[in-house]
């Protein structure tokens, strides 16, 4: 499956610089959450709310999870629920 480089990857190229933006960790986001729900990542829209794309409390706390040890930074799950796109959730962790 592509997504299994792709997050990979996605991580290896935020490492490279201080902080990500907004875009990189789009495509964290991206990659991750269509390897966890099994589509391709072009299925995955960024505008689309989290709970419509079938991510549950507890997948959120898993990403929020993982997030924090890519970023080095403390996401906390309610963070996704008050960016609940992730076009919203980027743009709060790059802020």
């Amino acid at each position: 499956m592509t997504t299994q480089t792709t997050l990979p990857a996605a991580r290896t190229a935020a490492r490279a610089t201080e902080r990500p933006d907004a875009a990189a960790i789009e495509a964290w986001l991206i990659a991750y959450l269509a390897d966890r729900l099994g589509h391709d990542p072009a299925e995955i829209r960024r505008n689309v709310r989290f709970e419509r794309m079938g991510v549950d409390s507890l997948a959120v706390v898993s990403m929020t999870g993982e997030l924090e040890e890519w970023l080095g930074v403390k996401v906390e799950p309610t963070t996704a629920y008050d960016n609940p796109t992730i076009s919203d959730l980027a743009a709060a962790l790059a802020a």
